[in-house]
């Protein structure tokens, strides 16, 4: 299993990246300021519930619960993806 320094570190390296690309999609689609900026607040309110809940598992000492869940957590991190998806098809 991969370290938490690295999923928290894989989680902001995604964030800001996407991010980035909200702010190229704002140069390129002025009239769309607004959709950018809604996507811009959810991405950064997904990474904040995502850093929260690396930093507090709900069962730390069964190892097959605590597996699941940062299972569960790298598969969230799809969520951020879609967000900027979605910004790009309501072209």
């Amino acid at each position: 299993m991969a370290s938490i320094k690295e999923l928290k570190d894989d989680i902001n390296y995604l964030t800001y990246d996407l991010i980035n690309e909200c702010f190229t999609f704002k140069i390129y689609h002025p009239e769309k300021d607004g959709a950018a900026d809604k996507a811009i607040r959810e991405i950064v309110k997904l990474r904040n519930e995502l850093i929260h809940r690396v930093n507090n598992p709900e069962d730390k000492k069964d190892p097959v619960k605590l597996k699941a869940h940062f299972n569960k957590i790298r598969a969230d991190l799809g969520k951020l993806v879609k967000l900027v998806e979605d910004l790009g098809k309501n072209e």
